[in-house]
This record gives C-alpha cells, sequence and structure tokens, in this order.
C-alpha cells in the first residue's frame, strides 16, 4: 500500500516553559520511502492457539517476534506443544500438537503482562492431562480474569486462586469429563464487558469440546467486536464452524482443527499509522509491503481514514474511496492524532470521534500544542477529556 501527499508547508510556535528532550527528526524534503512493518500480534497469538488445538503442523510465516509472542511459544511448549523457530528466519515458526490431543498437565505457565497468553491458554487446561497453574508479572495481578475462569468452571474444570479470587496467580484442573459429553450442546454465560478477550478465550476452544459451545454475554456492552470477528474468521480459517446467531451470542460446532500447512500472518496494519501518517505531514511517497487486500484487522480502516484526512491512498495502483466510523478502529486512534498534530502546523486535521475511552496519554501529549478543542480542556501542562462523549477535531 502507498500513500501519497504534496509537501505541506505550516508554521508553529514553540513553548520556552515546554522543555524539547528529544530532537525529533526533521524531513527537508518530500518523502520516498518503504517501511516493512512486522507481523500482526493479535494475529500472531490467535494463530499459535489454533495451531496447538489441531491436528496437523503449521508453519507460521512472518510471525511477530515481541515478549508476547514468546510467552506463548514459552506456554504451548510447557503444555507439549512443540514449536520449531526456523534458525535462518526468525519469524518462521513450525507448530506440532500433540499426537493424542492431551496437553501436559502439572505444569507452570508464566503470562507476562500478554492479555492474550492469559485469556487464551487457560482453556487449552480443559484438555490437559493434570492441573495447570498459571501466574505472570505483579502488574498482571490487578488485570480481571473472574469472566473467563467462571466460564471455564461452567465446562467443569475447577479453579484455585493463590491470592485475590479472579485474579493471577490461579491453577485451572480439568474435569474428569468434558462439558457437552452426554451430547447436549454445553451454554456458558459470562460478562465481558470488561474485555472482548474473554469471549475470544472461550470460542477459541469451543471447536474441541465435545458437543461444541453456546457462549452468551450477559454484560451491557461489548468492547471490541473487531476483535471478536477476528478471532470467528481465524477459526474458520483452521476448518471450525462459528456463527453469531443474535447480537452478543455466539455457537460454535464441534469439528476438528486443521489450520492450512503454511500461513502466512499479516502486518500489524495499525502500526503503520505514524509512518503512513508521515507521508501527510512532510509530503511525498510512503509504501508498506504486504498490505492484505481483505482483513479483519481493525487497522484495514487505516487508508480509509488517511484518504479522509486528504492522502492519496493506492493499494496495487488501485485508489481507496471510502468513509468509515473511528470507533471501529479502537487501536489507531493514538497514531492518527500524532498525524493530526503535526497537521496543526502543515494545515489540516480531521480525527473525529475518536470514541476511546482508555489511558488518555495520547491527549495529554498532544495537548500541549494546544489544538485540541472539541472533548479536551486543554491547559499549559495537561490535556483532559471534557465531560461527555469522547471526541475530538484536530485544527
Amino acid at each position: 500500500m502507498t500513500l501519497l501527499n504534496q509537501p505541506s508547508v505550516g508554521a508553529g510556535s514553540q513553548d520556552s516553559h515546554i522543555p524539547d528532550p528529544w530532537p525529533a527528526p526533521l524531513a527537508k524534503e518530500p518523502l520516498e520511502a518503504e517501511v516493512t512493518i512486522p507481523g500482526s500480534k493479535s494475529l500472531s497469538n490467535r494463530y499459535l492457539i489454533l495451531a496447538a488445538l489441531g491436528t496437523s503442523p503449521v508453519s507460521l510465516v512472518g510471525m511477530l517476534r515481541s515478549r508476547d509472542t514468546r510467552l506463548m511459544l514459552d506456554a504451548l511448549r510447557a503444555l507439549g506443544v512443540s514449536c520449531i523457530e526456523d534458525p535462518f528466519e526468525g519469524t518462521t515458526v513450525q507448530v506440532n500438537p500433540p499426537v493424542d490431543g492431551r496437553f501436559h498437565g502439572v505444569v507452570d505457565v508464566f503470562c507476562g503482562l500478554a492479555g492474550t497468553v492469559m485469556r487464551f491458554v487457560p482453556g487449552l487446561a480443559l484438555f490437559a492431562d493434570g492441573p495447570v497453574r498459571f501466574d505472570g508479572d505483579a502488574q498482571a495481578y490487578a488485570r480481571p480474569m473472574e469472566p473467563l475462569l467462571d466460564g471455564l468452571v461452567q465446562l467443569g474444570a475447577q479453579v484455585s486462586f493463590d491470592g485475590q479470587p479472579g485474579r493471577l496467580p490461579f491453577t485451572v484442573t480439568p474435569p474428569a469429563e468434558l462439558a457437552g459429553s452426554d451430547g447436549a450442546r454445553p451454554v456458558v454465560s459470562i460478562d465481558a464487558s470488561s474485555s472482548s478477550q474473554f469471549v475470544s478465550g472461550l470460542l477459541l476452544i469451543g471447536s474441541k469440546l465435545p458437543s461444541g459451545l453456546e457462549l452468551r454475554h450477559v454484560g451491557e456492552s461489548l468492547p471490541s467486536m473487531p476483535h471478536i470477528r477476528m478471532t470467528m474468521e481465524d477459526i474458520r480459517q483452521a476448518g471450525g464452524s462459528v456463527s453469531m446467531p443474535e447480537p452478543g451470542v455466539w455457537v460454535v460446532e464441534p469439528h476438528a482443527l486443521a489450520m492450512p500447512l503454511e500461513v502466512v500472518v499479516e502486518p500489524d496494519l495499525s502500526n503503520a499509522a505514524p509512518f503512513l501518517g508521515a507521508a501527510l505531514i512532510a509530503g511525498g511517497s510512503v509504501s508498506v509491503p504486504n498490505w492484505p487486500a481483505h482483513t479483519t484487522q481493525p487497522g484495514g480502516l487505516l487508508p480509509f481514514m488517511l484518504a479522509n484526512m486528504g492522502a492519496t491512498v493506492t493499494l496495487d495502483d488501485r485508489p481507496f474511496n471510502s468513509t468509515e466510523d473511528m470507533a471501529l478502529f479502537p487501536n489507531g486512534y493514538s497514531g492518527l492524532l500524532t498525524v493530526s498534530a503535526g497537521g496543526a502546523f502543515a494545515g489540516f486535521g480531521v480525527v473525529r470521534h475518536v470514541g476511546c475511552r482508555r489511558d488518555c496519554s495520547e491527549y495529554r501529549s498532544v495537548g500541549y500544542v494546544g489544538f485540541l478543542r472539541h472533548g479536551i480542556a486543554w491547559h499549559r501542562s495537561f490535556a483532559r477529556p471534557r465531560n461527555g462523549p469522547f471526541g475530538c477535531v484536530g485544527h
């Protein structure tokens, strides 16, 4: 994918009261660059789980190498999954699931701070031959786990806690007989309002249950439907059958999983925002190779967002033409805020309806330039959201 833009000229102001400890690079001429984006973490760790649950070896190509994926590989190895890393190509990993489909028990799994590890791997303990203990970084003890663990208990597992109930560290003991062994599809009800990963973690194991799974969300809202749709599509790619017959209800059919022999991990499209956005600020052209024509990543909306900000965006020489809702792109708002902040000096700024309820450090950062006026109360040293709906417009 390529983003083109005419060089922009703008004037800014410097506040002597705000130190600048980092000399930011300055583009003295229009850009002409190609940036290779690492693989998607969300896809990498979902593929690893599905490969471990499958019936045949899978080679993952272009997998992200990070602490989170390292923790996932270590977790799967502890459970008896063979994960062979290519010594010549570090982003290629061959995953060989257990021959008998049973994972090792009486083992420890360290989750670090990786949400996909602490919320996707415990479900595999249902199919282990003994208890599996999960622990993580001290900061991870504050992260909620109860909805997922409640779901596993409804499927017959026993869960015991070393400390605070519903938090790491904990031990999952598999049932003597899996739920659904009597031919009746188990119905699991959880409140996943705090994280869509609770839904994904249970959907990923549904195919391996004897009678599948019906999962019901009983909370008020789901925080990230795009990532749930990603999980559903990944399950289908692995040969499974999953549907959402009504909002907040998912049905997974029992089915042996078998991913293709080779799966190429897409680039993490959300992380392309600052690089593609640089062409809007400095002018010129920035290209990202291997951009997928179709994707379940929320970052797939990035080209449309940039086009609406005035960029010329092409995919294999085909233009993008669309208007999309920023609420569907929850992980990309920070990059576009940065681009829009630069646009304050280059003469543009069109980030609207961010819809973010996470830590607002990005707002505080861009607040220093004093250009966010809608939804932000700006002060000399900080910015904070006003009461009411979140949202901002760069000027």
